[in-house]
């Protein structure tokens, strides 16, 4: 059975990265997972962002956890892919757990985190989630943060979770046990079919990123679920295939 193609940062390799247009091409395309990133503003709203500031990915400068949630909806974060995405404002997480859950579409939700306190932002987590209704069985948080993953651990009982590292580590094994993982997320450059078989094994499942062509899976045809920009190759791969 071919692996789970989950469109990272919704279909960033034809659209502005984490933003509803590319979201919703996601969904248009049949995809049953995305990935994103989420961390706080200033006054504490979860926002769906990659980078720490916005500098990159808008019209804007500066650090998310400096600009409010007002100042940052204020910002153009699509013109900077391309001039027909321009108005493309920042999410919140409340706006994509609502499309979401409209869409019926699984999340894995990165958690990032800089000058944050883990807790404290896993506390957020928890509250926006609690005023959701979205299913727990389509939603899967993450982060390189092993601080991160006890909190989510400790607070958000019930909840899938994925630890996500570079690379398989002594520490990363250990984390699976100890917070009970749902599965493990790996670059696919650094990543063995004896890793993989050996987490199975474990009982977990193995998710890998960044992969966006085809060919480069050959090694690795048991991946329960994989990360790509561009996630319209594997599905037409697919129907090739099948074909």
């Amino acid at each position: 059975m071919p692996p789970i193609v989950v469109g990272h940062r919704g279909v960033s390799g034809h659209f502005p990265e984490n933003t509803k247009v590319s979201i919703v091409a996601a969904i248009e395309l049949g995809l049953k997972w995305i990935e994103v990133d989420i961390q706080p503003s200033k006054d504490d709203v979860l926002v769906v962002c990659h980078d720490h500031t916005v500098n990159r990915c808008s019209n804007g400068i500066g650090r998310i956890d400096d600009l409010t949630f007002d100042q940052l909806r204020k910002l153009d974060f699509g013109a900077w892919y391309g001039s027909r995405f321009s108005g493309e404002v920042i999410m919140s997480l409340s706006e994509l757990l609502a499309l979401a859950d409209t869409h019926k579409i699984g999340i894995n939700i990165e958690i990032k985190i800089d000058r944050h306190n883990a807790a404290h932002v896993v506390a957020l987590l928890k509250a926006q989630l609690e005023s959701s209704r979205h299913d727990k069985e389509r939603l899967i948080f993450s982060s390189f943060d092993h601080n991160v993953m006890r909190q989510l651990y400790q607070q958000l009982n019930g909840y899938k979770l994925g630890v996500l590292s570079r690379r398989l580590r002594k520490a990363d094994q250990q984390l699976l046990n100890e917070i009970d993982a749902f599965s493990c997320h790996l670059n696919f450059r650094w990543t063995t079919k004896r890793h993989v078989e050996m987490l199975h094994k474990s009982g977990y499942q193995v998710w890998c990123y960044t992969v966006n062509s085809p060919k480069r899976l050959a090694h690795l045809s048991t991946l329960d679920a994989i990360f790509s920009d561009y996630p319209e190759r594997f599905i037409h791969s697919a129907l090739g295939r099948i074909g």
